[in-house]
C-alpha cells in the first residue's frame, strides 16, 4: 500500500473496522462526504489494498466450534521452502481460523475454532506431530474473549 491515506480515508476505515455492514449513506453521514464521494473512496481504498477484503466475523460456536485454541509452533528449520508444506496444510484446515507467522521465540501462532479435544488431538497429531519441521508446539485453551 504505497498510496497516501488522508484523515477521511482513516476515518472511513476506522468506521468499517467496526462495522464493514453499514449501508453506505450512513457512512457517508458519519465520515462528512456525499454518498458518491464516499462510495468512490471506499472503492479506491479497496483498489489500493488499504482495504483487503470484507468479511463476516461468525460465532464459532454456531459452527459447532465452542472451543479456541491459541497454539505456539517452534520449527526445526526456518526457511521458507521447509515451513511451506506447514502453511499449505494449514490452509486445508476449517478450524484454523488465523495463522501468523512470527520474529522470536517461536516461528508461527494459530488460532483455532475447534468442537472439543478429540478434534483437538486428531489435528495436533495430524499439523504438529506428523509434521518433521515442527520442533514443538505449546496450546492455549481460551476461557473467554475479551475483544
Amino acid at each position: 500500500m504505497s498510496e497516501r491515506i488522508d484523515q477521511i480515508d482513516l476515518r472511513i476505515l476506522e468506521i468499517l473496522k467496526k462495522n464493514a455492514d453499514l449501508p453506505n449513506k450512513v457512512l457517508a453521514e458519519q465520515v462528512g462526504l456525499s454518498p458518491s464521494a464516499c462510495l468512490r473512496r471506499v472503492a479506491h481504498l479497496k483498489k489500493t489494498g488499504a482495504i483487503q477484503r470484507i468479511v463476516a466475523v461468525i460465532d464459532p460456536a454456531c459452527l459447532n466450534r465452542k472451543l479456541t485454541a491459541v497454539v505456539t509452533v517452534k520449527f526445526e528449520r526456518h526457511g521458507h521452502q521447509f515451513r511451506q508444506n506447514f502453511f499449505e496444510q494449514l490452509k486445508k484446515e476449517s478450524a484454523v481460523s488465523q495463522c501468523y507467522m512470527v520474529a522470536g521465540e517461536v516461528g508461527s501462532i494459530l488460532i483455532l475454532n475447534i468442537a472439543d479435544m478429540d478434534e483437538y488431538t486428531e489435528l495436533a497429531d495430524r499439523l504438529f506431530n506428523e509434521d518433521d519441521n515442527v520442533s514443538a508446539f505449546t496450546s492455549f485453551m481460551v476461557m473467554s474473549q475479551l475483544k
